[in-house]
Formats: C-alpha cells, sequence, structure tokens
C-alpha cells in the first residue's frame, strides 16, 4: 500500500503546479474566483483525508472465511454484514470482492465457480 507521506507529497506537488500554472492569472483573478478555488482544493484533500483514514482505522477484525456448511450462511453473512458497517465499507464491489475472497472450500469449492 502506498504511504499517506507520499500521497500527501504527490498531491502538494500537483496543486503547486497546478498554482504556479495559474499564478499569472491569479493576479487577475478577483477575490470570489480565488476563494472559489480555494475551497475546492480543501474540500478535495478532505475527502483524500476521509478515504486514508478509512483505510488506515479499521474498526473491527476481519471475519474468518467461511468454510462452514451451507446451514452457516446466514450468520457468516451477518458478521461480515457488520464488518463492512463497522469500517465504513460502503461501495457494493468492495463488499463482494472481499466476501468471495473469504469463501473458501465447501462441497464443489462455491468461490471457485
Amino acid at each position: 500500500m502506498i504511504s499517506l507521506t507520499i500521497i500527501t507529497a504527490f498531491l502538494t506537488t500537483i496543486i503547486t503546479l497546478f498554482f504556479n500554472s495559474l499564478s499569472n492569472t491569479w493576479k487577475d483573478l478577483g477575490k470570489e474566483a480565488k476563494d472559489a478555488y480555494a475551497t475546492s482544493i480543501q474540500n478535495f484533500m478532505e475527502e483524500v483525508k476521509k478515504d486514508f483514514d478509512k483505510l488506515t482505522k479499521r474498526k473491527m477484525k476481519e471475519p474468518d472465511n467461511f468454510e462452514e456448511s451451507p446451514d452457516e450462511i446466514r450468520a457468516w453473512c451477518q458478521r461480515m454484514i457488520l464488518f463492512f458497517q463497522s469500517n465504513d465499507i460502503s461501495k457494493e464491489w468492495e463488499r463482494i470482492e472481499m466476501a468471495l475472497g473469504k469463501i473458501k472450500g465447501g462441497k464443489d469449492n462455491w468461490a471457485q465457480q
């Protein structure tokens, strides 16, 4: 995983390049336009920070792999749902990918099909 320091340095470089390219026109911009640019960048950085906070601060340990009988699937799914909710995993594709990666074995190895 790429560290937060590297990504912060990258974003700082991008923002610096953006403002350097804008420096000539920056003087000509009005206060409202400058405030809009600043607010836009600040909002972007806050969203990036939220995403990294989610990645670095898991609140609940991942449930064990599902290797049980089909009768136990409901309880395992409930544990997965609780894990997703407590760790702010809301994107369906992330949930599906993680759940499929935790299904192991079983008759005819369901996860492989």
